[in-house]
């Protein structure tokens, strides 16, 4: 039975340890978001707490929000909330199956206000981002570059 424990225990232990490793490959980087004509909206920084990563706003660069400080399109606690600095992702966990992949998000669309549930997967400086409602194949796919 010791050896069981001490299996059960090792087993935990990696898996963990390979949880916080995949989700330091996107903590505390910098991503350059792209709206729907490819042009860049903004800057976001990932950062992790207790093996979960969020995601902010640290620049806006789409000029159509030049004069927009505030997201006035959002409901409930996002609403008129400074959009440097908004969280706009979180909750979102690497996958214990593939330290590429991430699953269990939520998020939030400025622009729109709508919240949205979120998966990610990382190529290399390349991250595609998954929003939907309900099922993921009923969503949209944004592409992230590093910075």
């Amino acid at each position: 039975m010791k050896s069981f424990s001490k299996s059960l225990l090792l087993t935990a232990g990696l898996a963990i340890g390979f949880s916080a490793s995949a989700a330091d490959q996107l903590n505390n980087a910098k991503w350059t978001t792209y709206n729907d004509s490819g042009k860049p909206d903004a800057v976001i920084q990932f950062s992790e707490s207790n093996g979960k990563l969020s995601a902010k706003i640290v620049e806006v660069l789409d000029p159509r929000a030049a004069n927009k400080t505030v997201c006035d399109t959002c409901k409930g606690k996002f609403k008129n909330k400074p959009l440097t600095g908004a969280t706009v992702l979180w909750d979102l966990k690497a996958d214990p199956k593939n330290p590429n992949k991430y699953e269990g998000g939520k998020g939030i669309e400025p622009e729109t206000g709508m919240t949205f549930s979120g998966k990610a997967e990382l190529n290399g400086n390349t991250l595609k981002l998954r929003g939907y409602k309900g099922v993921s194949f009923i969503g949209k796919t944004r592409t992230l570059k590093r910075r």
